[in-house]
C-alpha cells in the first residue's frame, strides 16, 4: 500500500527547540555504556586506537543514515519517524516490522539506563547494596537496594515527562550539558594529571589474535548499538518549532558529542598505571575477579587522577548520561506508541493525550513494564539490549531504502546516493552479526530475538484479521521477513547453544581428569568412562532440548503464516464474491433502468397524448372528462412508480422509521377489499378478503406501510392473475406467549402464472424479474416484492413464498402487533369522533400560501379557492416572515409552508415567525406542503413547531381534513 496515511500529530504541541532537539538526540545516543563498554567490550576487542577508529568510522557511517532521516524529516514533518516514513512509501505491512523492532530498542535502552544506575552504585558503594533482601538469578544478584534505585529512576522519568514536558526537555538539556562538561573534566584531568605520558597507550590494539583492521571492523559493526537513539528525534518532528530543514546540522552535532563521549571515555579507561598490572592489557583483562571501583576502570582512573572529586564528577557525567537515556527513549518509545495507535497497529488506547498534549497512556504502559524489568537482574537485560542492534539496522534499513525511492522522485542524486549507502550498510552490519560474528551476542540473545519475532508475528496476525481498512496483508515479504528472520536466527541460537554445551562438557572432562592421578586404578576408569557418559547423555539431551525449542517455534511460525494466508484466501474469495454481486447488481440495475424507462415513459406517453387530444378544437365535454380521467389514472400509476423507487432506496438506507397508530384490522382490511373490488371484478377475478378468524381487531401498527405491503402484494396478484382467476387474503390470528400483543399470519393466494423455483429465492431481491415472455408485457419495476420484505423486516415479522409454475403463488406473512386496551378504544374512538364533527366552514379563512414555484402556487390557490379561502402568496420563506410581520394581527388565519425554498427555506421561516414579538402573529398555525414526504420529514416539520404536514402531491380531501383539524 503506497497511500496517503493521515496525519497523526494534530494534538501534539510543538514546543521543542533546536537545543533541545540536540538533546535529546545526543542523550539517547549515549548512556550508561560509555562509562562501562569501554572496560568490558571496547578495548578488549580494539585497544584504545583501534577504538578510537572503530567509534569515528561507525560514526561517519551513522552520519550517513543521519542525512536519510533528515531528508524525510523535511519530507514528512509529522510524528512517527521511520514508521511513518515506511508506512508512506512501502505501506502498512512494512511500517508494521519497522515499528515492532524498533520499539523494542527504545524500550531495552530504557531498561538497560534504569538498571544501569544500581550497576554503577554498586561497584561505587559496595556492602551498602547487601541492605534488605536479595538473590540471585542468571548468575547474578539482585538487591533490595537496586531494585529500588532503578525503579525510582523510572518514575522519576515517567513523572517528568507526563506532567512537565518542556520542564522534562529543558531538563534533559541540562543533563546533556553536565554528562559532556563532566567527561571532558576527567579526561583533561586524566592525561595531564594521571601517570601516563600518552593520551594513547600501548599497545595500539588488543593483543587478541585478531588483525588491526579485524579488530576496527568488530567495532565499527557495534556502531548501531553505540549510536542508536541518535535518530529518535524523528519519532518527535510533530513537536519541533522549527524548520526540519535545520535537523541536519543538529544530528551532526550528536553525532560528534557521543564519538567525543565515547572516545573520552575509552582513552581514559585505557591510561594510566593500574596498582599491580603492567598495563591496560592485564588490567583489563582481570577486571572479571574484580570488586569495587576499581572494576570500573574509567571511575579508576578518574579517582587516580583527582581524587574523590573525580569520583563525584564522573559520577554526576554517568548519572546524567543514565537519564538522558532513560528520558530521551521514554520520549522517543511513548511517540512511536503513540503514532502506531493513531495508525491502527496498536489499541487506540494508546493514542490518548493528557491536558498537556503528552501521550499519557503510551507513557504510563512504558512504565507500568519498566519497573517489572529490574527483578529480573541485570544479565537478562543485558540479553535484551544486545538484541537492540537488530532492531536498529532494520530501522536504518527500511529509513535509507523510503529515503532513495521518495529522492529518485525528486532526482536527488545525493539522497538517492546516500539511501542505497544506508541500506547496504544496514545489510553488512544485519549478515556481519548473523553469519561472521555469531558470537558476538550471547545465546540467550539470539533466542530472545526469536521470541520477540514469534510474538511479532502473532501481533501481526491479530491486527490482520481485524483491520477493518485493509490496509495489511498487501506485501507478503512481511511474512516472509518474519519466517526469515525466525528461522535464521534459531539457527544461530542452535549453533551457539551446541557450542556453549560442546564447551560445557569438554571443560567437565578437563576439569575431572584433572582431579584424578596420573594413575588411575580400573575402578577409576570405569568412573571415568561412566562421567563422560553421563556428561555426553546430558549434552544430548541439551541438544535435544534444543532443537525441539526450535522445532516448536518453526511449527508454531508456520501455523501462524498458514492462518495469514487463509485470512487473505478469505479475503480474496469474499472479494470476488462481492464483485461478482456487484455485478450481478450493476446488471440488474441495468435491467431495472430499462424497465423503468419502459414503465415511465407509459403513462408519460398516455399524458401528453391525451393533453393533446384535449387542446382539440372539436373535443367535446365527456371526451374532455374522458382525457383528464386518463391523464389522472396515468399521474396516479407514475406517481407509484417514484414512489417505489424512494421507498427501496429508504428501505436500503435504513431511514424508514415505523409511526405505530391505533388500527382496526376489520376495517382496514375491508378498506383493502374495497380497493380492489372493481378492477378485480372487471377483469373476471374472484376476488375475497377473510377476516372472520380475528379475535383482537384493534391494534397499534404503522397503517401506511401495512396498507404498502398489501396494495403490493394484491397488484402483483391482480397482474399475474389470468381472467377468471381467484385471488384471495385470508387474516388468522394466531397463538402468542408476548404479553399485550397479537400475532396474525396474512396470506395472499392467486391462481396466477407461478414462479419458477430459481426465481422464487430470489423474488425479494432489488430489480429482479422473472425472464418470461407473458410477464415482460407486464409493466413493473422489479422493487415491489423487495419493497414489502423490507417492510416485513422493519416491524418484525416473516414472509414466505409458496409457488408453481402455472399454478399460482401465495405469500404468507406473520407480524405481532399491540394490542389497544379497553381506555385506548374509548379513547380513541372519541378523538375520532370529534374529529369528524369538527368540520369547519372555510368561507372568508385567509391563507398564506408560500411556494417558490409559480405553477404550484397557482394550482393550490384554484383548490384552496374553491374550498371558500381568501388565498395570499409568497416566493420564499423570508418574504412569508415579511407579510406576516407587517399584517395586522388576526389577518392570517393559516400558513401553508413549503420547505425546500430560497432566500429562506420553510424551517427558518416558521422559527422566525415563531420567534415574532407579538404573540398572536407568532400564534398563527403553520402547515408544511412539501414534497419531502417520508415520516422523518412529518417529524422535522413537527419539531420545527408547525402544527401538521401536508405531501405532494396535493390529495386534496387530506389538504382539507388538515385544515379542518387545524383550523377548528
Amino acid at each position: 500500500m503506497n497511500g496517503d496515511i493521515p496525519k497523526n500529530d494534530q494534538a501534539l504541541e510543538r514546543y521543542l527547540s533546536p537545543i533541545h532537539v540536540w538533546a535529546l538526540s545526543f542523550g539517547c545516543a549515549v548512556g550508561w555504556g560509555a562509562f562501562v563498554m569501554p572496560g568490558t567490550t571496547f578495548l578488549p576487542i580494539a585497544g584504545p586506537l583501534g577504538t578510537i577508529l572503530g567509534l569515528f568510522i561507525g560514526a561517519l557511517l551513522m552520519f550517513v543514515i543521519g542525512i536519510n532521516y533528515h531528508y524525510l524529516m523535511t519530507r514528512y514533518p509529522d510524528a512517527g519517524g521511520t514508521l511513518t516514513y515506511t508506512i508512506k512509501v512501502f505501506g502498512y505491512d512494512h511500517g508494521f516490522i519497522s515499528a515492532w523492532y524498533l520499539i523494542l530498542v527504545y524500550m531495552a535502552i530504557m531498561w538497560a539506563n534504569a538498571s544501569a544506575l544500581g550497576l554503577i552504585s554498586k561497584y561505587l558503594i559496595g556492602d551498602a547494596f547487601n541492605l534488605g533482601f536479595h538473590y540471585r538469578i542468571l548468575d547474578y544478584d539482585v538487591t533490595l537496594v537496586e531494585i529500588v534505585l532503578s525503579i525510582t529512576a523510572v518514575l522519576v522519568a515517567y513523572g517528568i515527562c507526563s506532567k512537565e514536558k518542556k520542564l522534562a526537555v529543558n531538563l534533559q538539556t541540562f543533563l546533556c550539558m553536565a554528562l559532556i562538561l563532566g567527561v571532558a573534566i576527567c579526561a583533561i584531568a586524566v592525561f595531564s594529571l594521571g601517570e601516563s605520558k600518552e593520551i594513547i597507550t600501548r599497545p595500539y590494539f588488543a593483543p587478541n589474535g585478531n588483525s588491526p583492521a579485524k579488530q576496527i571492523i568488530s567495532i565499527v559493526m557495534l556502531s548501531p548499538w553505540a549510536y542508536v537513539g541518535f535518530e529518535s528525534i524523528s519519532n518527535s518532528a510533530a513537536g519541533f518549532s522549527f524548520s526540519p530543514k535545520k535537523t541536519f546540522p543538529i544530528l551532526s552535532v550528536a553525532l560528534l558529542s557521543s564519538v567525543f563521549c565515547y572516545a573520552a571515555l575509552a582513552l581514559i579507561a585505557s591510561s594510566g598505571i593500574h596498582g599491580n598490572y603492567t598495563g591496560w592489557v592485564d588490567y583489563i583483562a582481570d577486571l572479571p575477579n574484580i570488586k569495587g571501583i576499581l572494576g570500573l576502570p574509567t571511575f579508576h582512573l578518574a579517582h587516580d587522577a583527582m581524587g574523590d572529586a573525580g569520583i563525584i564528577i564522573l559520577g554526576i557525567a554517568a548519572f546524567a548520561g543514565v537519564m538522558t537515556g532513560l528520558v530521551g527513549n521514554l520520549i522517543a518509545a511513548s511517540r512511536l506508541i503513540y503514532i502506531m495507535a493513531k495508525d491502527g497497529i496498536m489499541p487506540s488506547w494508546f493514542s490518548r493525550l493528557n491536558d498537556n498534549h503528552v501521550p499519557q497512556n503510551a507513557l504510563l504502559a512504558l512504565t507500568g513494564i519498566s519497573v517489572l524489568i529490574p527483578f529480573l537482574g541485570r544479565t537478562a537485560i543485558g540479553w535484551i539490549v544486545d538484541v537492540t542492534t537488530f532492531g536498529a539496522i532494520i530501522a536504518y534499513a527500511y529509513t535509507s531504502s523510503a529515503a532513495a525511492i521518495e529522492a529518485k522522485y525528486e532526482n536527488n542524486g545525493k539522497v538517492i546516493f546516500t539511501g542505497i549507502l544506508g541500506f547496504i550498510i544496514s545489510v553488512i552490519i544485519f549478515l556481519y552479526f548473523m553469519l561472521f560474528s555469531a558470537g558476538a551476542m550471547s545465546t540467550e540473545s539470539y533466542l530472545l530475538l526469536v521470541i520477540w519475532s514469534v510474538i511479532g508475528f502473532m501481533y501481526y496476525r491479530f491486527v490482520f484479521e481485524y483491520d477493518n481498512q485493509k490496509r495489511f496483508g498487501h506485501s507478503p515479504i512481511v511474512w516472509i521477513t518474519f519466517m526469515c528472520m525466525i528461522f535464521f536466527t534459531l539457527l544461530i541460537w542452535v549453533k551457539n547453544a551446541t557450542n556453549d554445551i560442546t564447551k560445557a562438557v569438554v571443560n567437565g572432562i578437563n576439569d575431572y581428569y584433572q582431579r584424578q592421578d596420573a594413575e588411575m586404578s580400573p575402578d577409576a576408569i570405569d568412573r571415568a568412562s561412566s562421567f563422560v557418559s553421563n556428561m555426553m547423555i546430558k549434552a544430548d539431551l541439551a541438544i535435544t532440548r534444543n532443537i525441539i525449542i526450535q522445532m516448536a517455534l518453526i511449527l508454531f511460525s508456520l501455523l501462524i503464516m498458514v492462518k495469514l494466508y487463509s485470512i487473505m484466501y478469505k479475503r480474496e474469495r469474499q472479494a470476488q464474491k462481492e464483485t461478482i454481486k456487484a455485478h450481478e447488481r450493476s446488471k440488474a440495475k441495468t435491467i431495472f433502468l430499462s424497465n423503468m424507462s419502459h414503465d415511465i415513459r407509459t403513462p408519460m406517453n398516455a399524458i401528453i397524448g391525451y393533453i393533446i387530444l384535449a387542446k382539440e378544437d372539436n373535443v367535446s365535454y365527456e371526451e374532455l372528462k374522458e382525457y383528464l380521467g386518463k391523464i389522472e389514472a396515468s399521474s396516479h400509476h407514475l406517481l407509484a412508480l417514484i414512489n417505489d423507487v424512494l421507498e427501496m432506496s429508504r428501505i436500503e438506507s435504513g431511514k424508514i422509521e415505523l409511526e405505530k397508530t391505533p388500527l382496526n384490522l376489520k376495517a382496514f382490511f375491508d378498506e383493502i377489499r374495497d380497493l380492489f373490488t372493481t378492477q378485480m371484478s372487471e377483469k373476471g377475478i374472484n376476488y375475497s378478503v377473510d377476516t372472520t378468524q380475528i379475535r383482537n381487531e384493534y391494534v397499534y401498527c404503522d397503517k401506511n406501510r401495512l396498507n404498502r405491503m398489501l396494495l403490493n402484494l394484491l397488484s402483483n396478484a391482480y397482474k399475474f392473475t389470468p381472467t377468471n382467476g381467484e385471488v384471495s387474503v385470508k387474516v388468522i390470528q394466531t397463538n402468542t406467549s408476548e404479553p399485550a400483543k397479537a400475532s396474525y399470519e396474512i396470506r395472499v393466494k392467486d391462481s396466477g402464472i407461478g414462479m419458477s423455483d430459481e426465481f422464487a429465492k430470489k423474488v425479494f431481491e432489488a430489480f429482479e424479474r422473472e425472464k418470461d415472455s407473458t410477464v415482460d408485457t407486464i409493466q413493473g419495476t422489479g422493487l415491489g416484492m423487495s419493497i414489502v420484505k423490507g417492510i416485513v423486516d422493519l416491524m418484525g415479522g416473516t414472509i414466505e413464498v409458496n409457488t408453481k409454475k402455472g399454478s399460482g403463488t401465495e405469500f404468507v406473512v406473520n407480524l405481532s402487533f399491540l394490542i389497544q386496551t379497553e381506555e385506548d378504544i374509548k379513547k380513541n374512538y372519541e378523538d375520532e369522533k370529534q374529529k369528524n364533527l369538527a368540520k369547519v366552514d372555510f368561507t372568508g379563512k385567509r391563507v398564506l400560501l408560500v411556494d417558490d414555484i409559480q405553477v404550484n402556487r397557482m394550482i393550490s390557490a384554484k383548490l384552496l379557492e374553491k374550498s371558500g379561502f381568501a388565498v395570499e402568496t409568497a416566493e420564499n420563506g423570508q418574504e412569508a416572515v415579511d407579510k406576516v410581520k407587517d399584517a395586522k394581527a388576526g389577518y392570517y388565519d393559516v400558513i401553508l409552508m413549503d420547505i425546500q425554498m430560497p432566500v429562506m427555506d420553510g424551517y427558518e421561516a416558521s422559527a422566525a415567525i415563531l420567534k415574532l414579538k407579538d404573540k398572536e402573529k407568532a400564534s398563527v398555525p403553520i402547515i408544511a406542503m412539501t414534497a419531502n414526504a417520508f415520516a422523518e420529514d412529518k417529524k422535522r416539520a413537527l419539531d420545527a413547531g408547525m402544527k401538521g404536514h401536508i405531501a405532494k402531491p396535493i390529495d386534496i380531501k387530506n389538504l382539507l381534513d388538515t385544515l379542518s383539524e387545524i383550523l377548528s
